[in-house]
């Protein structure tokens, strides 16, 4: 592998990236304002040499706009795409305009960019995934709630609601859709949101206490709680509570902003559930970075829980 070029392949495609070389030079001055800017060239062939049709890459375009932007935790997009005959002559052109946003040098999403190796384990998952007809569009949607509720910017608020759309989506597709439950049952009081959420992370090995050094709002959210029981309160708990009580205020002012801090750990929370469930259910097992973590080294990964 050349310096600066990167190439994987999956689903029966060759893809490969160069990088820009005057990239850190580009990239140096970002946090002076936002800017549009292209990062690399990429080229995609089949596997096997064959020729193939703009109608058989747009899915594989698809794929990777919507995947690198769940990986990146904001909008980024294969722009500009050109098709060349055997003869390298440009024959099939899009000049469309893409959903992107402006670079950052800092990554907000669950994939650390220097981890090539993790990327291509992404690539491997993403590409098949995409191309069922049983699983693409379910997963382009779940994928599209987590990255709006993964990226660092905007109400926080409303980031919690979009992950919260996309685990409500999850526990369907989980527990009703594999038949665990009924949607009677899926609605009823027997299985409040609080129970469904906890059944899909621990069938995950995600872990769900909330631990007080890197959760100090939420673990004095959860002394104040009451539960049934023995059960201690733990992260599924904090995630739903805290959503509900925001859609669904009692209060004029809600207890949830009494506690500085708890409407922007739930949130780490969510996307962090959320990013793990959407990688399990394409059948992921590389490395992440944990989304609900924010004192952390640069590049510091771990496994999937299910690895």
């Amino acid at each position: 592998m050349a310096a600066g070029r990167s190439v994987y392949e999956a689903d029966g495609w060759k893809i490969t990236l160069d990088v820009r070389p005057d990239h850190k030079a580009v990239f140096s001055g970002l946090h002076q304002a936002d800017v549009y800017v292209m990062t690399h060239v990429m080229e995609i062939r089949r596997l096997n040499g064959t020729t193939f049709t703009a109608a058989d890459v747009t899915p594989v375009l698809g794929a990777l706009h919507v995947g690198l932007s769940f990986a990146l935790g904001r909008w980024v997009a294969p722009a500009l795409p050109v098709g060349q005959n055997d003869q390298e002559q440009t024959v099939w052109g899009q000049w469309a305009p893409m959903l992107c946003d402006p670079a950052r040098r800092i990554s907000s999403g669950w994939w650390y960019p220097e981890d090539q190796a993790s990327l291509a384990d992404l690539l491997a998952c993403l590409l098949p995934a995409f191309h069922d007809p049983c699983k693409g569009q379910a997963l382009r949607l779940q994928m599209q709630y987590a990255i709006t509720a993964i990226a660092d910017r905007g109400f926080v608020e409303q980031r919690i609601m979009s992950g919260a759309a996309g685990l409500e989506h999850v526990m369907w597709q989980k527990l009703v859709l594999t038949g665990r439950l009924t949607e009677a049952e899926f609605t009823s009081r027997a299985w409040p949101a609080h129970r469904k959420l906890r059944a899909v992370l621990t069938d995950a090995g995600v872990d769900l206490e909330v631990h007080e050094d890197r959760m100090p709002a939420a673990a004095v959210f959860a002394a104040r709680q009451q539960l049934d029981g023995n059960r201690s309160i733990d992260g599924a708990d904090i995630v739903t509570r805290v959503r509900n009580r925001l859609v669904h205020p009692k209060e004029a002012q809600e207890p949830v902003y009494s506690v500085k801090g708890l409407i922007t750990e739930t949130w780490l929370l969510t996307r962090h559930y959320l990013a793990l469930l959407v990688l399990r259910s394409i059948g992921y097992r590389g490395s992440y970075q944990d989304l609900s973590e924010t004192n952390k080294w640069v590049g510091q990964t771990h496994l999937v829980p299910w690895a």
